[in-house]
């Protein structure tokens, strides 16, 4: 089941955005840029984020994602922060999180999509490249990691 962040999530969604981190970017990010639990919760404590959607199984949260419009291009929507429980890698929830992402996006209006993602997560940079998106050639650093941002016209 798929639904909006709620108050009570915080901590949840904090627990597995570390895990899925420290899964995924291992050899990414520098261990001193990893996120935290305490960091991530302050950050989802008592807000029920507009645009922030997580995957539940059986009650418990395995996944997140969050979309909004593009600080830097307002006509543009992002997708961020698309984070999926390690054990539940390869069974759909992140396909059915960016699904409900993309679906949100184009419901705002949006037409264009941008996401940001580590130059060396070569699996996400798999799973958006299966799906339609392609680097535009802007590139940025975050938790001292390069990363590189991907565009989509959301009409296809």
């Amino acid at each position: 089941m798929i639904r909006p962040v709620a108050d009570g999530d915080a901590r949840a969604i904090a627990e597995l955005e570390v895990r899925a981190w420290r899964w995924a970017y291992v050899d990414v990010v520098p261990e001193e840029q990893m996120i935290t639990v305490d960091a991530r919760v302050a950050r989802w404590q008592g807000r029920s984020a507009e645009g922030a959607y997580v995957a539940e199984v059986e009650g418990r949260v395995v996944g997140v994602v969050q979309v909004g419009p593009d600080g830097d291009d307002p006509e543009a929507g992002l997708l961020r922060g698309l984070n999926v429980e390690p054990a539940a890698q390869g069974a759909g929830v992140g396909a059915a999180l960016y699904e409900h992402a993309v679906a949100a996006l184009r419901t705002a209006g949006f037409a264009t999509g941008v996401l940001w993602v580590f130059a060396a997560n070569g699996h996400a940079r798999g799973f958006y490249e299966r799906r339609g998106w392609t680097p535009d050639g802007a590139t940025g650093v975050a938790a001292d990691a390069p990363e590189l941002r991907y565009r989509k016209n959301l009409g296809t």
